[in-house]
């Protein structure tokens, strides 16, 4: 059979699509490294390990604890906090008194369970840049992705493929907008969660007395509101697609995510997930820093009635 030119690029170009595609999805599970460290306080019965893994092209960091004996476990997946818009930022070592450095393992290791705790891109020691809720979001999913690929493959400790998922700030809106894309989680818990774009722009341009720098980073990242852009659906949360057990938790004295935006958010998700719990906590300020008690209470509460 002969082929013409044209026709000999067009099914050069398809190969290569095809081949990209390829690439693209191999990537996303690929763990570049996975190396045993030490972290003081650590239970005994667990190892720790710092997983690199690709994320969107980029070397992105991640913490994970292992039980030692072999074993399926249910993974407690911890999602830290940062900045809701992208930022021409790497290698943000810290934010709000938290370091992103294997330490933060220690908020996600229990016992019977494998811990994980991933860091966004632009953050710690993950290449990159700050890349918003969205980007986020794919980093977490890359990073499970990831792991439990590589136990699947090189380990005797290996995931259930029940995925449990507590997250602060940012992390919260995480938490949340990971649900709305994957099969596998079990349930949030949101600790005074970004609630998204089409959430919190707008009510910031109604209530601009309760504003501390967000309007100008959401103005300088996305321009002027607009509710039917696809960047503002991309960076909001779309409560229709979120079917498992939620806890919000948010304190009345937070200064930097106020409580009203997540309230309506709160509402918006009851409409259409009956499982869906919001404490307001007096007095509390972000992530309920200095309600620990409080907050240990509820959710433990919480999840002892759902599971």
């Amino acid at each position: 059979m002969k082929f013409t030119k044209p026709i000999i690029l067009f099914i050069f170009c398809l190969l290569m699509a095809a081949c990209t595609g390829e690439k693209e999805k191999k990537d996303a599970n690929q763990v570049i490294s996975f190396d045993p460290m030490q972290v003081e306080g650590l239970d005994p019965s667990l190892e720790s390990y710092k997983m690199i893994y690709m994320s969107e092209g980029e070397k992105a960091a991640a913490y994970v604890s292992l039980p030692k004996k072999t074993g399926a476990y249910n993974l407690n997946l911890v999602l830290h906090g940062g900045f809701p818009t992208p930022k021409d930022m790497s290698h943000v070592p810290d934010m709000l008194g938290l370091n992103f450095n294997e330490n933060m393992i220690l908020y996600s290791s229990s016992p019977g369970l494998i811990g994980l705790v991933p860091l966004y891109r632009g953050y710690g020691e993950s290449g990159g840049t700050v890349p918003g809720l969205n980007g986020a979001t794919l980093d977490t999913s890359h990073a499970i992705d990831a792991l439990t690929a590589y136990l699947e493959k090189n380990e005797k400790r290996k995931s259930t493929g029940k995925v449990f998922v507590y997250g602060t700030s940012l992390g919260g809106g995480v938490a949340l907008k990971l649900a709305t894309i994957r099969d596998d989680i079990a349930d949030v818990v949101a600790v005074s969660p970004y609630v998204g774009l089409d959430i919190v722009y707008p009510w910031l341009l109604d209530n601009r007395d309760k504003d501390i720098g967000f309007l100008e980073m959401f103005q300088e990242a996305y321009g002027d509101y607009d509710e039917d852009s696809e960047q503002t659906k991309k960076e909001s949360i779309n409560v229709e697609e979120i079917d498992v057990p939620v806890l919000i938790l948010q304190g009345d004295a937070d200064r930097h995510i106020d409580w009203h935006p997540v309230k309506s958010f709160y509402e918006g998700l009851k409409k259409e997930n009956e499982n869906t719990t919001f404490e307001l906590i007096p007095d509390g300020d972000h992530g309920l820093m200095n309600k620990q008690q409080e907050l240990n209470a509820v959710t433990s509460t919480w999840f002892n009635e759902q599971f």
